[in-house]
């Protein structure tokens, strides 16, 4: 419906145009023709001068109307035309041709802003586009070489992971079989350690019974001592009898010898006597035989006690020999006992440790057979993995294959790219770089808020103009500030004043920048504004901005449309910043030419969407009489959103100042008439670019003061854009 609407729109327009021509000229003509007639058909046609007289002023008049109508015609035509010349040496930054000043050709003029916004808008959008797919041709193309060289190495670490698997996958084998051989020997250990567990049994009941035999033994050693003591003591007992037996025998000997002296005196006496002593005689005679016979068996029992006694003595030394003896032996079988119950006491703790041992070795073999399951299963893995590794080998040799396949693909890439940039080249949109590059290495900062989505376009310009002089040594370094403060800028300002650099951009908000200009311009460091210039003089060497002057009085125009020249209306004024306070002024300042529209209500603080959606629902209900909403900063959002919750679209009108898709679709729901936009592309490369020509040549732009184009979208051209 709104395509076609705009379609109905040109069309009357141009039934409008030779509505009007064809009326002039048939009057005229018309006219022409009656004076003719009365002259060639009247008997008196001085009775019908002043009749003529008439005519002839009222086709003069309308001959004048058509020659003013004419003049302005062909003022357009002009206007198009020189519009078109621009266009064909490829200016394509050039501002939209109001329709007011081509009456008669609006359908023209519509086509030709159109084709005009649809080229800008395509070489801007290839631009941003070359930017982002450049900077991704980058990227990729680091990833691809990155991924190049390591698929390579890949490629090579999975040859030598598909050789070192098969090692891996032989050295599973010998491992498993190494470890069913440690298995079955843990288990002979296990036997082995059970029968040592029965022996040790075995050794501590031994050490048991022969500590006890030991203790017995060493009973009956006391014993045999005390005997051989005591055998000892009879044996001087016995020597002292035989002593005693010796002194008898001396004795004996004795009494015998005297036997012998009285026997001899006997048989003195008998052979005196004669035969009267034989009788002595023969008694001496026995007596001394008794005589020797006792000395002979006295000597006999002498030897037989020297013997005795020699005997004894010895049998008393051997026996002390012995008891000697039984002592060390006692005190060896002590030392004996005293080992035996070190080796039963260590036969115990090995037992314990035996049993420990046992009881580990349980363990060992339980793990012993776990670790064969898994070497088993390791071994499967192996052989999968040896598997798998050569198939990843041979797919990694492929995706190098590939990756070099893609890279070649890349550099086809920027080669199209280049040649696309070529092409976007022919369109003059912006201004270009000089052709000299830059000797030294440049460095050139553009300060910029990023809080809105105006911000983000301009970012793009920059990073358009980094890339284009990128080749010329120059490097652009952006610093954006998405929670933006004017004393965040100029604090950063400040601290790159002290820092190596060559050229720097920020925009003209506050008066609070001229001191640092004037610093940088002591410095032989440009500054350039943009955006908004600086409301006082300054050093700065250029500013590059939107006319907002004019973009105020487009504003109140379109409101003037907007309302078929009367009603009332509001103002919505964000920051007062330098930009939305010119506007504010220029729009007040246009209005009041035009009476029938008045500002009744001027709000401030419209800080963001939430905050202006707040206050145009206020305003509008208590304002039910308000037909249309200036809206100078941000919050064109939120200002759209109230005016659609209170069902008044298409009752009160919306102008504002920048766009994008969200605004355009506002526009086609005819919730905003209108949209000023002040080239955020071209505000973000144009400085730079300015600034870099500078730097190189040391000359300054023709003009101090260089102006944007300002664009307006509206429901007649919205759908191009979309």
């Amino acid at each position: 419906m709104i395509m076609l609407k705009g379609k109905n729109d040109k069309t009357e327009n141009i039934n409008k145009t030779k509505t009007i021509v064809v009326l002039l000229l048939g009057c005229i003509i018309a006219i022409l023709l009656s004076i003719l007639l009365m002259d060639i058909l009247s008997d008196n046609p001085e009775k019908h001068r002043t009749l003529q007289s008439i005519l002839y002023i009222f086709s003069l008049f309308m001959a004048g109307y058509l020659f003013y109508f004419s003049l302005r015609f062909f003022k357009g035509v002009d206007l198009i035309n020189y519009n078109a010349y621009l266009m064909a040496k490829g200016q394509l930054n050039i501002s939209d041709i109001i329709l007011d000043k081509a009456k008669g050709l609006e359908t023209l003029c519509i086509a030709f802003n159109d084709m005009k916004t649809n080229l800008l808008t395509f070489t801007e959008l290839t631009k941003t586009n070359i930017v982002i797919i450049s900077d991704a041709v980058d990227e990729v193309t680091k990833s691809i070489d990155n991924s190049l060289k390591g698929n390579e190495q890949i490629a090579a670490s999975m040859g030598d992971l598909a050789e070192k698997s098969h090692q891996q996958l032989k050295n599973a084998k010998e491992t498993l079989d190494s470890i069913s051989n440690v298995d079955e020997r843990v288990n002979s250990i296990e036997n082995s350690l059970a029968n040592i567990e029965n022996i040790v049994k075995e050794v501590l009941a031994s050490t048991t019974q022969g500590n006890q035999n030991l203790d017995e033994y060493h009973h009956q050693m006391n014993v045999i001592t005390n005997d051989l003591s005591s055998t000892s003591w009879s044996i001087d007992q016995l020597n002292g009898e035989l002593e005693k037996i010796y002194n008898l025998g001396e004795l004996i000997t004795e009494i015998a010898e005297q036997l012998k002296m009285l026997a001899l005196n006997a048989s003195i006496e008998s052979a005196r006597a004669g035969e009267s002593g034989i009788g002595f005689s023969v008694v001496a005679t026995e007596m001394n035989k008794l005589s020797d016979e006792t000395s002979k068996s006295i000597k006999k029992i002498n030897v037989l006690l020297n013997t005795v006694s020699s005997s004894s003595e010895n049998v008393k030394n051997s026996i002390a020999n012995c008891i000697e003896n039984y002592n060390l032996s006692k005190d060896l079988f002590s030392k004996v006992k005293e080992s035996f119950y070190t080796i039963k006491n260590s036969t115990d703790v090995l037992s314990e440790d035996i049993n420990k041992v046992y009881s580990e070795s349980g363990i060992i073999s339980n793990s012993t057979h776990e670790v064969k399951e898994k070497s088993q299963y390791f071994l499967n893995v192996s052989n999968n993995i040896s598997s798998a590794s050569t198939e990843v080998a041979a797919v990694t040799e492929q995706e190098v294959s590939n990756t070099e396949i893609v890279s070649k693909n890349i550099l086809t890439l920027k080669d199209m790219l280049y040649e696309i940039e070529k092409l976007v080249r022919r369109f003059k949109t912006s201004v270009t770089p000089v052709e000299k590059v830059s000797e030294k290495s440049l460095r050139i900062v553009f300060l910029s808020p990023l809080d809105h989505e105006f911000w983000f376009g301009v970012r793009q310009g920059v990073m358009y103009a980094k890339k284009e002089l990128a080749v010329k040594n120059a490097h652009v370094e952006y610093l954006g500030f998405s929670e933006m403060t004017w004393e965040n800028i100029i604090d950063t300002f400040g601290k790159i004043l002290e820092e190596d650099v060559d050229g720097i951009i920020l925009p003209g908000f506050s008066d609070e920048a001229v001191p640092l200009i004037e610093k940088a311009s002591q410095k032989n460091i440009p500054v350039m504004t943009f955006n908004c210039d600086l409301p006082v003089e300054s050093k700065r060497m250029a500013y590059f901005g939107p006319n907002i002057s004019e973009a105020g009085y487009l504003a109140a125009d379109f409101m003037e449309k907007a309302l078929d020249g009367k009603g009332k209306v509001a103002m919505i004024s964000g920051a007062e910043i330098s930009v939305y306070v010119t506007r504010r002024q220029k729009i007040l300042e246009r209005l009041k030419k035009k009476r029938e529209i008045k500002i009744v209500e001027d709000i401030r603080g419209g800080h963001d969407n939430e905050k202006v959606c707040d206050l145009v629902k206020d305003l509008l209900n208590r304002r039910s009489d308000i037909r249309g909403i200036f809206v100078t900063g941000v919050g064109v959002k939120g200002a759209a959103k109230a005016v659609k919750e209170l069902n008044l679209v298409g009752k009160v009108k919306i102008i504002c100042f920048d766009f994008n898709k969200e605004i355009f679709e506002l526009i086609k729901e005819g919730i905003i008439y209108a949209a000023i936009g002040q080239d955020p592309f071209g505000q973000g490369h144009d400085p730079i670019v300015y600034l870099y020509n500078y730097l190189v040549t040391n000359k300054k732009p023709e003009s101090e003061i260089i102006w944007t184009r300002t664009d307006v979208v509206n429901i007649k051209n919205v759908d191009d854009l979309i």
